[in-house]
């Protein structure tokens, strides 16, 4: 089937997802207001639902805890092409007085899971009023629990084998750091690994103004602080992206007492295999060094999270073309650094080929916060833009030869 035949020409797609744009807002505002966090997103689903069922879409329900799997099957036999979004929110309160503000308090969809939704929901509508025109088969991936690092909700979905078939799998993100309505995607690496690491050292209590009667937490959680970046500065090639963050320093009870413990909370995000193994292993040699040269312990921990987001070559490919053929081609960026926030959308890139891409909200003149922020919000005309992109990437994997 020719993309430009019958119904299904580029401007027509875009004109459809217009057209449903005050229903798509609606979604949307209905999902922002009903924000849950991971594991628990109840409400959210059954919002899924209740629009599956309006578009007459069937679906399997509590797929890896919370998640639904919609299927649209064309008229004719072909591939199976997966389309993902994500369904949780973030433990924040919102700080935006806006009328659909999320009710429950202390949860925000600051992470744009609400819009990835609606893109996914919108697409489902396009493709299902217009599957006798579809060679093949569309799965819509609903999916929890993208925020449970190092978990996430992917390896449940996949655990499911309700995704054994599919031949192609793709999703979406929207960028603040990108302009409104550009569209960006790199092959091979697209966000990094990202790992979760404790260290807690413990010492001996004593007198401050007697520090040789004890042993300091506090001295050997510093020394490892300092000493951890030569695993970058000094032992990581320096063309590879890597990055050491300590989150949380938390040690001590009082001014005048020797800490006895001190707790180091922090974040790895490497690209590679090769580093991402190595600064595990040298991480914990570190820590251990420094505790037994002081005279003290440690406890070492240290949990592989994401892996890295790593885009197929013919998939990247047809994203870009989908790209140009809807928006044209000064929508599309081509980026040559990937960035070091994670996605669990790398699950699915392990076992299935597919591509993942951001979606510019970034609007100029105005103060556009970051992801995760309490202020975060976007423009919703990008509502319309991502469905319509969604459904023609399904279109052109389906009828690709």
């Amino acid at each position: 089937m020719d993309l430009n035949q019958g119904w299904i020409k580029m401007k027509d797609i875009l004109k459809k997802s217009e057209e449903n744009q005050k229903l798509l807002v609606d979604i949307r505002r209905e999902l922002h207001m009903n924000a849950e966090t991971s594991q628990n997103e109840v409400e959210t689903s059954k919002i899924i639902m209740k629009y599956l069922d309006k578009f007459n879409i069937p679906y399997i329900s509590e797929v890896g805890g919370h998640g639904i799997i919609a299927e649209i099957t064309g008229s004719e036999p072909g591939k199976v092409v997966a389309l993902r979004a994500d369904m949780d929110a973030l433990e924040m309160e919102e700080e935006r007085d806006i009328s659909f503000k999320s009710k429950n308090k202390n949860v925000m969809h600051s992470c744009g899971h609400d819009s990835h939704m609606t893109f996914l929901l919108g697409a489902a509508k396009l493709l299902n009023e217009n599957k006798d025109k579809i060679k093949g088969k569309v799965k819509l991936v609903f999916q929890p629990a993208e925020e449970l690092s190092p978990i996430g909700g992917a390896p449940k979905i996949l655990e499911s084998g309700l995704l054994n078939d599919v031949d192609a799998i793709f999703g979406s993100h929207v960028w603040p750091d990108l302009p409104f309505g550009k569209i960006a995607i790199k092959e091979g690496a697209m966000m990094a690994n990202s790992d979760h690491f404790t260290i807690k050292f413990i010492g001996a209590s004593s007198h401050a103004a007697k520090p040789h009667e004890g042993v300091d937490a506090i001295v050997m959680g510093s020394q490892f602080i300092n000493a951890m970046q030569t695993l970058i500065s000094r032992n990581t090639d320096p063309m590879n992206s890597a990055v050491l963050t300590v989150g949380r320093f938390i040690a001590g009870t009082r001014y005048n007492v020797m800490a006895e413990e001190a707790l180091i909370d922090g974040t790895c995000r490497t690209f590679s295999k090769e580093d991402r193994t190595r600064i595990f292993k040298d991480m914990g040699n570190l820590a251990r060094a420094i505790a037994e040269v002081n005279h003290g312990h440690c406890e070492y921990n240290y949990g592989f999270g994401y892996p890295a987001v790593m885009n197929e070559k013919n998939s990247v490919k047809l994203v870009k073309k989908s790209v140009v053929d809807l928006f044209g081609e000064d929508s599309l960026l081509e980026i040559d650094k990937p960035a070091m926030t994670a996605e669990d959308f790398a699950f699915y890139l392990q076992k299935i080929k597919g591509a993942f891409y951001w979606v510019g909200i970034g609007k100029e003149g105005e103060k556009n916060y970051p992801l995760h922020s309490k202020k975060f919000y976007l423009n919703e005309d990008i509502l319309y833009r991502g469905a319509a992109l969604m459904c023609v990437i399904a279109l052109n994997f389906l009828n690709e030869n």
